[in-house]
């Protein structure tokens, strides 16, 4: 049997709080009720004894009516004076005021970052045409506007209804317009020039709320209809950021597109699955089907499916397995750090197209939280908007390479703003 020696832990009970204030409150009442008394006795006996000399009355008993008489006025008066003192002593103290939060108001972000993205709107020719538009990453005045900066920009803009004289929408949706890849739709900076499904998807939506004409949208809806198929994109067809870009797209801009069910079953499909304490829970990774688990990639998929449950007739089925993937997000021990995926595609040459996606978690993660039917949450929520706050600084938020990218500042600024507009109660 092994022995170890310990400091042997102390038994006796300490004194509460509580009893310690309750005794001294029994103390001093005592000495307001009887305080008094005893002091109207000395002072009734010193002024026989020692002030009221006996000629000064013509009989006797006078003299005994006055010093009982002064007597009873200071014993009335030591009382009153120790009611008040104990009145006063124990009364609570006045809170404190609250101390000034450093955190800004959601109004103060709002209005900040709409300053700042204004700010980096420019308008310049490159490559024989007129752009109109921003740069993915602000503050990057040597770039030209591009279509992932530009279609943040008009996503900002119309999100939170900025309105400027210089800026005309439908010139940033001419300027994207032209930006497309040979063939049609968009590519990151860093893609080959061949459209790509995840940046066509999220441009066509940003251009779809700016105002774009049906027939233009009509046209851009089957270009990526015609990207989302596994023989033409067997890579990205594979990747939840993908898919989840795409369901919500077309659930917002063509919800009878038939690739939209496909879509939803393919990832709700490639969800790992676990018994919850309550009920069912499921999470997603960069791939389908993988049994790695991340938050960010999580919550794209409950947000994804969740729109598509609000436009497919088996809704209910997509609809809950959001909750599925929502379920996981409260329970689990969640790490909130914006991380970066890197989607590689091999092409005909040999090379790859790479596109580095960068995950702004906490935001996903508030805004999956956030999703109606999902309570219990509330708790994971506060932490995730609070984490959102940290790389804020003057108007915008900074990735871990200390850029500032735009899309960053779109994320953060709506997300906090759907969280203020949830938390506000009506007066």
């Amino acid at each position: 049997m092994a022995h170890t020696n310990r400091v042997r832990p102390d038994t006796s009970t300490p004194a509460a709080p509580g009893d310690t204030a309750n005794t001294a409150q029994r103390i001093k009442a005592a000495l307001v009720s009887l305080g008094p008394f005893s002091a109207a006795l000395v002072a009734y006996k010193a002024l026989l004894d020692y002030v009221l000399p006996e000629d000064w009355f013509s009989v006797a008993v006078l003299r005994y009516l006055f010093a009982g008489l002064c007597a009873l006025c200071i014993g009335l008066v030591l009382r009153l004076a120790g009611q008040r003192y104990a009145g006063e002593a124990s009364a609570p103290a006045p809170a404190p005021p609250p101390p000034g939060s450093a955190a800004p108001s959601v109004r103060r972000v709002v209005d900040d970052s709409a300053h700042g993205v204004l700010a980096e709107f420019r308008e310049v020719r490159h490559r024989g045409a007129d752009l109109a538009g921003w740069s993915q990453y602000l503050n990057d005045h040597h770039v030209p506007p591009t279509a992932v900066g530009s279609s943040y920009g008009l996503r900002m803009i119309t999100a939170f209804d900025i309105r400027d004289p210089r800026i005309s929408r439908r010139r940033v949706i001419d300027s994207l317009l032209a930006l497309q890849k040979p063939g049609g739709g968009w590519a990151a900076s860093t893609q080959r020039d061949r459209g790509r499904p995840e940046i066509t998807a999220w441009v066509l939506a940003a251009m779809f709320r700016g105002g774009l004409d049906n027939g233009t949208k009509a046209e851009l809806v089957n270009l990526l209809e015609r990207m989302l198929d596994p023989q033409e994109d067997p890579v990205g067809m594979n990747r939840t950021t993908v898919l989840t870009v795409a369901i919500s797209t077309l659930a917002e801009v063509a919800p009878a597109s038939p690739k939209l069910p496909w879509l939803a079953r393919r990832l709700l499909d490639g969800a790992q699955r676990e018994d919850g304490e309550a009920a069912p829970v499921a999470h997603w990774g960069e791939n389908l089907h993988s049994a790695a688990k991340s938050a960010a990639h999580t919550a794209r998929a409950a947000l994804a499916l969740h729109r598509a449950a609000g436009v497919l007739a088996d809704g209910a089925v997509y609809r809950n397995a959001a909750r599925s993937g929502v379920r996981w997000l409260c329970a689990a021990d969640l790490d909130l750090r914006t991380t970066d995926e890197q989607l590689r595609r091999p092409v005909d040459d040999g090379t790859v197209d790479a596109l580095l996606i960068g995950h702004f978690t906490a935001a996903w993660v508030a805004r999956a939280l956030m999703l109606p039917g999902t309570p219990g949450c509330e708790e994971k929520l506060r932490g995730a908007v609070a984490d959102i706050l940290k790389n804020y600084k003057d108007g915008a938020w900074r990735w871990h390479d200390d850029t500032r990218p735009i899309w960053m500042t779109y994320q953060g600024t709506s997300t906090l703003r759907d969280f203020a507009l949830r938390t506000t109660a009506c007066p």
